[in-house]
């Protein structure tokens, strides 16, 4: 006599669905970095915009190819643009235009699809195409310009004048220039200079509840620590040094935008403490004892390089199990 036999498949975790979406995620960080987008346009002249234009273009192109090539169902997920956007906020306003055509390239084929596409990236590909431009063109990534509002370009002999980074190894920033420095009128690359744009941009993700609030604190609580302690000559630095170091360089952009990656931060809460703190040491580390005065996006990469090491070392207590570690961790074996 014929039996029915049923065949029960268990799909992959997690089994519990939020209503939050990766397009609706990537949608509100798209929304937030327009503001910043229009000001640098507006900052260091209308031709920012086309770089944003080529890259997001470059980015999603090499996207529907991949897919294409993997005989896959594009998602259209906007994950693509966000990569693009951020990479070029990270470029120089005087970058030429393959600049972003080969960061992007770089960005979303090596760093982002060759790993599993998103999720599986353990690098932020738009730092990790910030670091390949790096190390092809390292004198013309790192030429600062000033900005010449409104819409208008910058003159070749602003290319040379120090960062508010720079100055500080010398000189104390005035309250003048730091107001300067907080409200965007200042150099560097074209995405972070403004830091009040910035901040706002970080408050509505967390109010979105997109980001969380404790790995940027951390780094900015870290990078304050440190740069009190080490930026003095011989003592302890003045509040506008330590305000500089807050305000200058790509340290918010890289705090709020990027140091918040879902793939390649750590998974547990104490985890991305342990890796907020490691990129705030390391920044000081570049800032102060490194070739140049930046670091951040350095920073950021070494520890996503140690995320599945933070991962695998630390997990959660299970139920009646003992530990001796705070917030119910125990160390793998």
């Amino acid at each position: 006599m014929p039996t029915n036999k049923i065949s029960l498949k268990m799909a992959d975790s997690p089994h519990l669905h939020g209503d939050t979406t990766t397009r609706e995620i990537m949608k509100w960080v798209l929304i937030t970095l327009l503001p910043i987008v229009l000001t640098a346009g507006y900052f260091f002249g209308w031709r920012i915009y086309l770089l944003f234009l080529i890259a997001i273009v470059t980015a999603q192109l090499c996207e529907i190819i991949w897919f294409k090539f993997l005989k896959k169902d594009l998602t259209w997920d906007l994950s693509a643009i966000v990569t693009a956007v951020l990479l070029t906020m990270n470029l120089p306003p005087s970058a030429p235009w393959y600049f972003p055509v080969i960061g992007a390239v770089f960005a979303i084929i090596v760093v982002k699809e060759f790993f599993g596409g998103l999720g599986y990236n353990f690098l932020n590909p738009a730092l990790g195409g910030r670091a390949l431009l790096v190390g092809l063109f390292f004198q013309d990534m790192f030429k600062i310009s000033w900005p010449n509002p409104p819409f208008a370009n910058f003159s070749p002999d602003v290319l040379t004048k120090a960062t508010p980074l720079a100055q500080m190894k010398t000189e104390t920033l005035s309250p003048a220039q730091l107001w300067q420095n907080f409200l965007g009128v200042t150099g560097g690359r074209i995405g972070e200079t403004s830091s009040l744009l910035i901040l706002v941009a970080g408050l509505v993700l967390w109010r979105k509840k997109i980001i969380q609030l404790h790995i940027p604190l951390i780094i900015l609580i870290t990078v304050a620590i440190g740069a009190w302690l080490f930026a003095g000559d011989g003592s302890l630095a003045l509040w506008q040094t330590v305000t500089g170091h807050l305000f200058g360089g790509g340290l918010l952009l890289g705090a709020i935008f990027m140091a918040t990656d879902y793939a390649s931060s750590p998974a547990l809460k104490f985890g991305e403490c342990l890796y907020a703190f490691g990129i705030g040491c390391l920044i000081i580390v570049f800032r102060f004892w490194g070739a140049t005065s930046e670091g951040v996006s350095y920073a950021i990469l070494t520890m996503n390089c140690a995320t599945p090491l933070i991962d695998r070392l630390l997990r959660r207590r299970v139920l009646g199990e003992q530990t001796g570690l705070p917030f119910g961790l125990k160390l793998r074996r």
